[in-house]
């Protein structure tokens, strides 16, 4: 279930706005390894094999229960029209294994994850513990007296949502076409999982708060301790060419140095931490190379094996608000000064969208509610439904 539930958070901050970060190791072009290009050789594509979509929807009645949760209930045309969503995205992952890499992937075969199912098993276990799961979302809200209020419900509306989407003119027709295209996904579909978003945001605020502020700010820390987590600012004196990664010249380098010697010993005589740590970021402002402090105003707070190791070593070997004298990594001088860790630190992520320390800790308590809730309330799913055959409907 924690897959999904992170899935949920994923789509939460695909539908919020955008905002890409750079960390300080992308100062120097050194830091930035090259992805490999996949360049597709002139192999033989196999064929990929379909599933007979219409004869797995006629198995049940439309109005069968296909899965049962405490009071919630799926019918089957809900869910066939999900097993079909997540079907044609394992489709589109066979075309693609097989025009990049000629691999005859399909839904006999294992999917090779440690689970020996194969992959029209997957199919199925993923479709079951989905919808299940949200089911055990509205299970849970509605134990708890959450439900949706009028605005939401009318915003539920395939009409309304067509416009929201796609503007006043479109129709629900043209939102039907424009799910499929992008998700394979169908209106009835997306609604229901619309819902199961709008209560688990509900939820998740009813508990521990939009941002959550209803967590404990000691939890967090205690939390981010167990984890590991380190926070730092430092100051970067580059000494290479952010343009050519080459090293700068010797004078320079020198000259970079005696500045950053002389900034510790401004830091080391200001005994009042809060006056530090204010005169800190005003000289990191003005003096550091950084790229990443504009993103990372108040520090990285983050795991070990993130920075580069004589950042890290510098690090952990300082107490709170040490100032460190001036270590040289490959980017250049670092002046570090370690900070105690904060609930409403932002979490340093080199490859995705940072988050406040206290909003991760209160997602991950909704994930473990919401196991704890599925796990004392299993779903029961329609006869033969969990061990649905799907290579019977293979598309020869």
């Amino acid at each position: 279930m924690k897959k999904m539930i992170l899935g949920l958070v994923a789509v939460l901050v695909l539908f919020g706005a955008v905002v890409t970060y750079t960390h300080w190791d992308s100062a120097a072009p050194a830091a930035v390894a090259a992805a490999p290009t996949a360049t597709a050789k002139p192999v033989e594509t196999p064929t990929v094999h379909t599933l007979d979509y219409d004869a797995i929807r006629a198995l049940y009645p439309a109005d069968t229960a296909a899965i049962t949760l405490e009071d919630e209930v799926m019918n089957w045309d809900v869910y066939a029209d999900w097993l079909r969503t997540n079907g044609l995205q394992y489709e589109d992952y066979f075309r693609q294994m097989g025009a990049y890499y000629g691999v005859a992937a399909d839904w006999a075969g294992s999917m090779g994850d440690g689970t020996g199912n194969t992959y029209a098993q997957g199919l199925v276990k993923e479709t079951n513990e989905t919808l299940a799961s949200f089911m055990a979302i509205k299970a849970m809200a509605k134990e708890k007296g959450i439900s949706l209020d009028e605005e939401t419900q009318k915003n539920l509306d395939p009409e309304t949502m067509a416009h929201q989407i796609l503007g006043e003119k479109a129709t629900v027709a043209d939102l039907a076409a424009e799910l499929e295209n992008t998700s394979h996904m169908t209106v009835r579909a997306f609604r229901f999982y619309s819902e199961a978003l709008d209560l688990y945001t509900l939820l998740a605020q009813e508990l521990y708060g939009a941002q959550g502020e209803k967590v404990a700010a000691a939890d967090v820390v205690a939390d981010l301790e167990e984890h590991g987590y380190l926070s730092a600012h430092h100051i970067l004196f580059m000494t290479i060419d952010p343009m050519t990664g080459k090293n700068l010249e010797e004078a320079e380098v020198a000259k970079k140095l005696e500045q950053a010697n002389a900034l510790v010993k401004e830091l080391r005589a200001i005994e009042d931490h809060e006056e530090l740590l204010k005169r800190f970021k005003e000289l990191k402002e003005q003096y550091c190379e950084d790229t990443g402090k504009t993103a990372y105003p108040d520090g990285y707070t983050f795991t070990p094996g993130t920075m580069v190791k004589v950042f890290e070593d510098t690090l952990t070997a300082q107490q709170p608000f040490e100032v460190s004298d001036p270590v040289q990594s490959d980017y250049g001088f670092h002046i570090i000064m370690r900070l105690p860790l904060n609930a409403d630190s932002l979490l340093f992520s080199p490859m995705g969208t940072p988050q406040i320390a206290r909003v991760a800790y209160a997602q991950e308590r909704i994930t473990r509610d919401l196991d704890d809730y599925y796990a004392a309330h299993p779903p029961v799913f329609a006869d033969g439904l969990e061990e649905l055959d799907l290579t019977q409907y293979i598309v020869k």
